[in-house]
């Protein structure tokens, strides 16, 4: 960590949370990621060792703790009340970052199965149905990863990278680009159905209600290019 050698607040706290993908690692945990697959799947660009490295720092500064998974091999990671509590300067930074630096997306930014981890975590489980959802993300643009599986039981969910068995409920057809942009605000979840930019295929129960449960992120509303997309589309 760096020294600023000051006795503010600020500076400490920035000397730790700071540090290169730290607060993404916070972030992910957050929405629900605990292993080191985890983080590895939806942050690819962090390198296995640096990855290691500042797990190690937050453990060590009190942010997470490392337990042994029960029965099995490996470890998870839990926020501790220390880690739990950077939410709201978490939710505020994301709020200042798309209102003053977001400027569109750009084709090395888009990433599905981050978009896939965030679409799980952040979609409304209350606007469903009861019992088991199966949601099958369905990418045009992505040939390596062309489709995903969200499954949520309870309130339990998970992406899977292969159909986990189950019949699917709802299909979402798109591009990962728009995908993202309903998500982050760039583009309206309707005017995104309306051009048919987006396809769903479900059982009533779920298209109609998909504004409910559709995730867009609480940073959307602080987007001021909202609905500049949408207008252009529709029109």
């Amino acid at each position: 960590m760096y020294d600023y050698g000051e006795a503010c607040p600020i500076s400490k706290a920035t000397s730790l949370l700071c540090e290169r993908w730290t607060l993404q690692l916070v972030r992910e945990m957050l929405l629900g990621a605990t292993r080191f697959s985890d983080f590895q799947k939806v942050l690819p660009k962090i390198s296995p060792s640096l990855l290691n490295s500042r797990l190690r720092l937050l453990a060590d500064n009190g942010i997470i703790v490392r337990k042994r998974i029960p029965e099995q091999r490996g470890y998870e990671y839990q926020l501790t009340p220390a880690g739990k509590s950077l939410q709201p300067l978490l939710t505020e930074l994301g709020k200042w970052g798309i209102r003053w630096v977001y400027d569109g997306l750009n084709d090395e930014e888009l990433d599905a199965a981050q978009f896939a981890h965030h679409f799980s975590a952040l979609l409304d489980i209350d606007g469903l149905p009861s019992g088991d959802t199966v949601i099958q993300l369905s990418f045009t643009d992505v040939a390596d990863m062309p489709r995903l599986f969200v499954m949520i039981r309870g309130d339990k969910r998970e992406v899977c990278d292969e159909n986990p068995g189950h019949e699917v409920d709802v299909y979402l057809r798109s591009t990962l680009r728009t995908l993202t942009e309903i998500l982050l605000g760039d583009t309206s979840l309707q005017a995104a159905c309306d051009n048919k930019s987006l396809q769903v295929l479900g059982a009533p129960v779920y298209t109609r209600n998909l504004g409910k449960w559709f995730p867009i992120s609480e940073f959307a509303k602080d987007n001021p290019r909202a609905g500049r997309k949408a207008a252009r589309s529709a029109g």
